[in-house]
């Protein structure tokens, strides 16, 4: 319908609280470009060159129940004027602020002349009118038509021509897209970035006052128009490339449709795209209209820059062999058809060109992925291998070719876990269409798609599935309660492919878990809605995930806000580079005040280790529930594995080629960017591989043990070039080789010796100063390992003749300076003692510039010695073992607070131990030998009794007691059995070895050739390597699988002895394609605290409902969770709940501490809407701090 409006009818409608009446209908009644330049020139009264310059062609016809009006000026929305038919007018408008006048002249864009494309000066007119004349209008036009650059230019200058203001902005779904087009278009008008044209993409934003055009992301224009709740902070709103039906694409058009139709009717939206389905979209933005639905415009835009042929898999058999799978997935055949293209183009073309491969990804930098932008130098061919980044937006002018494989990379919600992961699919007809259009800018294109022709019509989907039907909706629903438009499940409902309804409920629970919805409206319980709290406003203004803006609020509760903005903008952006994000968060934080705190703090030595210890709980805090915990391990299992090698600085290597033995330079060389290798142990078909340890380095995993299994599981192919059998017994001369092709042998590296393996060797038991070693003797300290951990030497009377003998020995010869680098294993240094220096039996341990650490092996100290200082030792002195011991105090830990206050044990600690056996003489009982260190009971002696040592450092809190060891039990009781026996079992017959012998110095020094064949080694192995489960009920039983480059993706139990729980926390879990799997990422591995796994879970469930014994008089566990439906009494969030068993005392004092801890953090996380009724008063905040830090350490 068409109205005649007068000109004071216009200005009424246009008044707060008037009504229009008496307007005359015209009936099939057309306005002419005449009427409608008379009545601009009525109502604005320009002058008669701009009323003929602002004239424009007459429109299109009508399209879709398309209403022209006849009446057309900016600024007037149309489909207000069609509801005056019979409807009320509103009675108020929202507010628009004063325009402000355009600074920038208008001479910058008069000389512009536009590139031909579809898009070009004549369908220009018949757009502008179409856009000022319709609130929303859709434009499918196939790339390269100019949508994206020349359209919102268009408008542009038909704004500037008219002297009228506008402010445009133009969404894209990806950052090079937005900043790429911005650019060109800067470019080609020779115009300053961030000046008339700018863009703002993540945290990059170039724009001024003067911007009137803005190229944005997606994410970025939702974040603005949530802020504001309305959209009259533009004129024109683009959204670009709407088919990208992604989470915050299909929000985007929820809210501007919501908004439209509501406080902001007089903004334009254009809709564009290659491939949208326009039906679709113009009827979800159709027009209220009486008691039906104008749907929207859709101007359609002929033409292509240049045609782009297309080519399947059944057009390339000449190539290669139509190999084709219906998986989604790259084969290698499939591969190589794309590697076959690449080198035929140039036969195609008749000219040979050298490659210049760009990637194109997210994870690029800008600077990297600018390159693929770049003119390829002559003679040379750009390949640019990209992900679906370049799908659209993106226009690389010189394109040609396209391969396609049809594949994309989507996320994906698992029904049971709700974990999201990356799944390799097929791409929608309509995301390959985007991508053939890469091609046929410049010149005629070809596109190639990997599949087959069938594959195509009848297996490849027209669109893809939106993601709001298929990914979490979190902070989608976070955005609804600010908007503050009602309850989410009705807000979502209006999407354009709604999601599920149990998705949005289930969103509604998970929001409730993580603390940013209340369970209920206005303390009243409701399932499928809650308030927004105070944490959830914070989390709905982080520009990072829910979980890592609950990191950023728990580090202000505990005072390490700091150091958790580092690790939320790291995190966030898979970077440490991220000082711009840090900046960001810390001035978002600023307006709920939260503040960095700058005051100085009393940094004790404790203190770092301490706030260690905070973060980490705070880590496990943020990430609840991603708990895992340790698979059992049995020790006695493992030990046998390792036929009793020290595990700490072992692996195991498996199918060992027959000879093995004889390849054994080459199995070092293997281990060479791990460590010194010290020995190799060769049994049956497999090897154990021991790496050299410094002794005075605390006995933890060996770091080359970290570094060969992680060679392991990046599946880094260890092979030994081999001879043929046949080959090698020949070597044997006559003698017989039955049996002895898998010997068990020792190679020893340190002495490049080759022997025989003794039952002790193959337990790993090793020679000591005298064999048995008394159960009772005297020592002296002289070195501290650690706590507990030390070395020294016997004092009794033999033991310090047969070192003074020694001493006397070594320093009446004349001794000569070492001449050979490297230096040798052992030599000899000077140490000096009461003013007088002597030489002594040392090893070198490292030598940096002209100083060398030395370990004196005969008294167990260390010190710095000149390096020329050093002298020879004569093998006379070689043959007496070493004299000095390696003690271990048995049965005793760190304590809890140890582990927190120190690495391991606390600075105190070791002051406390070094006071305690320095200087004095010590009662040891030996109570077991493990790989050459003596597990002891030390006692001191004083004039008023015996004191011993390990009950000292417990009763002053420094230890806690422990469990004995597996190999600690089994050799007490080995040396109980063989004690007086000192005859020496070999694993082979005198005569085998003599023919192991023959065999190998003829290996040696035969000329059999180069090696023939190859064996593949299967390890490196460690029978200690941990196995996680998750703490869900949900996820128990499923295996999971540690992501390669996270930092405890290989892991090793260093205490197998103690059965109490260990907690690793995840920062993201995912699952993978078959469900069976769960995938974890940056992870965090909580120190071995008693208890501590149990006291995490209570501290941040949000329901916690304790389990007691049946008597009813101790507690044994929690149930955590968020809780029970009072009403159905069924688990709110089951699959999440965390059955937890006490494996250390707690009883009402420590659930009474729990809970006051529980309050403080709700006294910092309140519930409030406005915040906590503290926050402004800087220094309660502070004591808050304070106090939950310290009940937490405490």
């Amino acid at each position: 319908m068409i109205r005649n409006l007068t000109v004071q009818q216009i200005n009424d409608w246009f008044t707060i609280g008037k009504r229009i009446s008496n307007a005359e209908r015209l009936e099939g009644k057309t306005a002419s470009s005449a009427d409608v330049g008379a009545s601009r020139a009525t109502l604005d009264e320009p002058s008669s060159r701009e009323a003929t310059a602002a004239a424009p062609p007459p429109p299109p016809p009508p399209n879709r129940g398309m209403l022209l009006l006849d009446i057309s000026f900016p600024g007037t929305n149309s489909s207000l004027l069609e509801k005056i038919d019979g409807e009320d007018l509103p009675t108020s408008f929202p507010v628009i602020p004063p325009r402000p006048v355009n600074t920038i002249l208008s001479t910058e864009r008069a000389n512009y002349r536009y590139q031909e494309l579809p898009i070009n000066f004549i369908l220009c007119f018949q757009l502008v009118n179409l856009i000022e004349n319709n609130s929303v209008v859709i434009v499918r036009g196939v790339t390269g038509s100019g949508k994206s650059t020349q359209l919102p230019q268009y408008i542009l200058d038909h704004y500037c021509k008219t002297s009228s203001y506008c402010k445009i902005v133009v969404t894209q779904p990806r950052k090079i897209g937005a900043i790429s087009i911005a650019r060109w278009i800067c470019r080609e008008r020779r115009l300053s970035l961030g000046g008339l044209v700018g863009y703002q993409v993540g945290l990059e934003k170039e724009t001024t006052t003067d911007t009137q055009l803005f190229y944005v992301t997606t994410g970025i224009l939702l974040h603005k128009i949530v802020s504001a709740k309305c959209l009259t902070e533009f004129t024109h709103i683009f959204i670009d490339e709407v088919h990208e039906r992604t989470e915050e694409m299909d929000f985007l058009l929820l809210v501007v449709r919501k908004l439209l139709r509501t406080n902001s009717r007089f903004i334009k939206v254009i809709l564009m795209s290659a491939t949208i389905n326009c039906e679709e979209f113009a009827d979800y933005f159709a027009v209220p209209f009486r008691n039906s639905f104008t749907p929207a415009y859709i101007f359609e835009v002929d033409g292509a820059p240049h045609n782009v042929e297309e080519y399947y898999l059944d057009d390339l058999k000449r190539l290669v062999p139509p190999l084709f799978s219906n998986e989604p997935v790259i084969s290698s055949e499939i591969y190589k058809i794309a590697e076959v293209l690449i080198l035929n183009f140039d036969e195609m073309e008749n000219k040979e060109q050298g490659l210049h491969v760009y990637p194109l990804h997210s994870s690029v930098t800008l600077e990297e992925q600018n390159d693929a932008f770049l003119t390829p130098v002559p003679g040379y061919r750009k390949i640019i291998l990209s992900t679906n980044i370049a799908e659209s937006s993106i226009t690389v002018p010189d394109v040609k070719y396209v391969i396609d494989f049809c594949l994309t990379r989507n996320l994906v919600c698992d029904d049971d876990t709700n974990y999201q992961s990356l799944r390799l699919s097929w791409a929608s007809k309509a995301s390959c269409i985007q991508r053939k259009g890469r091609a046929g800018r410049i010149s005629k294109g070809y596109c190639y798609r990997l599949v087959t022709k069938d594959f195509w019509t009848h297996c490849i989907p027209d669109h893809a599935v939106p993601e709001m039907q298929r990914c979490p909706l979190g902070s989608t629903v976070l955005k609804t309660k600010l908007l503050d438009m009602g309850e989410p499940r009705a807000l979502l409902a209006s999407a354009l492919s709604p999601p599920n309804l149990r998705d949005i409920e289930r969103t509604v629970v998970l929001l409730k878990e993580v603390g940013a919805l209340s369970i209920g409206i206005k303390e009243i319980e409701n399932p499928y809605d809650g308030d927004l709290t105070f944490l959830g406003r914070v989390l709905a203004h982080l520009p990072v995930n829910l979980q890592l803006g609950k990191l950023v609020v728990l580090g202000h509760v505990f005072g390490c806000l700091e150091e958790c903005l580092i690790i939320a903008a790291a995190l966030s952006l898979k970077n440490i580079f991220v000082a711009q994000l840090y900046e960001e968060l810390k001035d978002r934080i600023q307006k709920f005040d939260m503040f960095v705190d700058h005051h100085s703090r009393c940094m004790d030595e404790e203190y770092v280790h301490k706030q260690r210890f905070i973060l980490q709980v705070v880590l496990a805090g943020a990430f609840y529930p991603n708990y895992f915990t340790f698979c059992p391990l049995s020790e006695e299992t493992a030990v046998k594995e390792l036929s009793g090698k020290y595990a700490n600085a072992t692996v195991v290597m498996r199918n060992i080629p027959p000879y093995g033995f004889l390849y054994y330079k080459q199995l070092q060389s293997l281990f060479r960017q791990c460590g010194q290798v010290k020995a190799i142990s060769f049994d049956g078909s497999k090897c154990f591989v021991e790496f050299v340890q410094n002794p005075i380095k605390r006995t933890g995993i060996h770091p080359a043990v970290y570094m060969a299994l992680k060679m392991a599981q990046l599946h880094i192919p260890l092979q030994l070039n081999v001879h043929p059998v046949e080959e090698i017994e020949a070597l044997s001369q006559g003698q017989s080789y039955a049996g002895l092709h898998r010997p068990r042998l020792y190679v020893d590296y340190q002495n490049w010796t080759v022997k025989l393996m003794s039952e002790e060797m193959s337990r790993g038991l090793l020679e000591l100063p005298c064999d048995p070693i008394p159960c009772f003797f005297t020592m002296n300290v002289t070195e501290v390992v650690e706590v507990g951990h030390f070395w020294g030497y016997r004092t009794d009377g033999e033991s310090l003749h047969t070192l003074s003998k020694l001493m006397t020995e070594i320093n009446q010869m004349k001794l000569t300076p070492l001449a050979v680098e490297p230096y040798p294993d052992v030599c000899l240094a000077p140490f000096t003692d009461c003013s007088e220096t002597h030489y002594y039996r040392a090893k070198v341990l490292q030598v940096s510039g002209d100083s060398a650490e030395v370990f004196f092996v005969d008294y167990g100290n260390t010190a710095q010695v000149p390096s020329h200082l050093l002298r020879n030792i004569s093998s006379q002195f070689l043959e007496l073992p070493f004299q000095a011991l390696q003690c271990q105090i048995c049965c005793m830990r760190p304590s809890a607070h140890s582990l927190i206050s120190g690495d391991q044990w606390s600075a105190k600690a070791k002051k406390r131990f070094i006071s305690l056996v320095k200087d004095c003489v010590l009662l040891v009982k030996v109570f077991s030998t493990v790989h050459c260190t003596l597990r002891v009971d030390l006692s001191i002696q004083t004039s008023k009794g015996d004191r011993n040592v390990r009950e000292v450092l417990i009763s002053e809190g420094f230890a806690e007691p422990a469990e004995e060891s597996y190999e600690s039990k089994n050799s007490r009781l080995t040396q109980q059995n063989s004690r007086g026996t000192q005859t020496t079992r070999w694993t082979q017959k005198e005569e085998d070895w003599k023919v192991i012998q023959t065999i190998m110095e003829n290996f040696s020094s035969s000329k059999l050739g180069l090696p023939s064949s190859k064996v593949l080694l299967h390890g490196p192995f460690n029978p200690y390597e941990i196995r996680f489960h998750s703490m869900t009920a949900m996820s128990r039983f499923r295996n999971v699988w540690i992501e390669r480059e996270s930092i405890n993706s290989v892991a090793l139990n260093g205490a197998p002895e103690d059965v109490h729980q260990r907690m690793l926390v995840a920062a993201s879990v995912s699952v993978n394609a078959s469900g069976s799997t769960i995938i974890v990422r940056e992870t965090t591995l909580m120190p071995n605290i008693h208890g501590l796994p149990a006291l995490i879970c209570m501290i941040f469930a949000p329901v916690m409902e304790l389990r007691t014994d049946r008597l009813r008089k101790s507690y044994t566990g929690a149930l955590c969770g968020l809780g029970w439906n009072p009403t159905t009494n069924e688990a709110l969030l089951e699959e999440h709940d965390q059955e937890v068993v006490f494996d250390v005392h707690l009883d009402v004092n420590d659930i009474s501490e729990i809970n006051l801890l529980r309050s403080t953090i709700n006294k910092l996380v309140c519930d409030g809407y406005h915040g906590p009724p503290h926050y402004g008063n800087n220094e309660k905040t502070r004591k808050l701090q304070h106090e939950a830090s310290q009940k937490l350490l405490e």
